[in-house]
């Protein structure tokens, strides 16, 4: 792996000015492999990058103008994956079977995944205890050290902080939500069914979004991650939520690269964000622990 001067582009940091009580952050859009050893992986590219929300950082920072500080993550998932806990580790990829048996390390989706996307497997064999606990120190545990740090500013100037957590999901997730429940959705907005964001957020949100003709729907399939998971606090005056978007709005994904509709998606982020940020302003529709 990496280390010292090779590890500044773990992630980007970019404040924002005047500040803002809005932190919007990237997990999954990176595609440095940190100078892991390329033979331990049996992945080929397609399967690496299937863990990725290709072009999602392209998306929000696509217009400059979000009043939001931004944190982009620039690491692969398939190396480490800060949306997870550090202690799912998976059992089946750790050297002596020793990590943690839960649902996302079952389907190999632990904190270092064992799957890619597809379902094929990324190592060759399993992984010592020392190297994912680097991945866990020098990766992991930075990125939300650099998150905690812009979410403590804004609540530090505001009294509130409020989280946006930005993802995509495969078309095939969005088509098999339909056959779930009748309704294809373009966007999922993530509050771990209202725990972690005041219903204002994830209304503001939910509105501007179906006020540019996209179909939302809360929590399903995606209720939120490990990140809205810590910092969905409203009582401390942190509010997080999730945003997952149907890939085909915004992009081929047999080339990954984008589609027709990626504009057009730019503007109603850009949207979403004038809203949320106008909402935050006005003491009607803060959240309560802002009021």
């Amino acid at each position: 792996m990496k280390t010292g001067d090779d590890l500044a582009r773990r992630f980007d940091v970019v404040p924002v000015k005047p500040a803002s009580p809005l932190v919007f952050a990237v997990a999954h859009a990176g595609r440095d492999l940190m100078g892991i050893d390329r033979d331990q992986l049996q992945a080929d590219d397609a399967t690496i990058r299937s863990l990725e929300d290709p072009l999602v950082d392209q998306l929000v920072v696509g217009d400059c103008r979000l009043d939001a500080a931004l944190l982009i993550n620039r690491t692969a998932r398939a190396v480490v994956d800060v949306n997870r806990d550090p202690v799912e580790i998976d059992p089946r990829l750790i050297e002596g079977g020793s990590g943690r048996e839960t649902p996302r390390t079952r389907a190999g989706l632990g904190v270092v995944p064992r799957l890619g996307g597809d379902g094929k497997a990324l190592y060759r064999g399993r992984l010592a205890a020392a190297e994912i606990q680097e991945r866990i120190t020098k990766l992991h545990l930075p990125y939300h050290a650099a998150l905690a740090e812009l979410m403590r500013g804004a609540h530090s100037a505001f009294g509130y902080a409020v989280l946006v957590d930005w993802h995509s999901m495969p078309s095939a997730a969005a088509k098999a939500e339909q056959a779930r429940g009748g309704v294809r959705p373009h966007i999922v907005i993530g509050d771990r069914f209202g725990r972690s964001a005041a219903p204002q957020v994830s209304g503001v949100v939910r509105a501007a979004f179906e006020g540019a003709g996209r179909r939302v729907l809360m929590n399903r399939p995606f209720a939120g991650g490990y990140t809205t998971q810590t910092w969905g606090r409203p009582d401390e005056g942190f509010h997080a939520i999730q945003i997952e978007i149907d890939r085909s709005l915004y992009l081929d994904e047999t080339t990954v690269q984008p589609g027709p509709g990626f504009a057009a998606l730019v503007r109603d982020i850009s949207s979403v964000a004038r809203a949320l940020h106008g909402a935050l302003e006005s003491k009607k529709a803060a959240p309560e622990s802002a009021a």
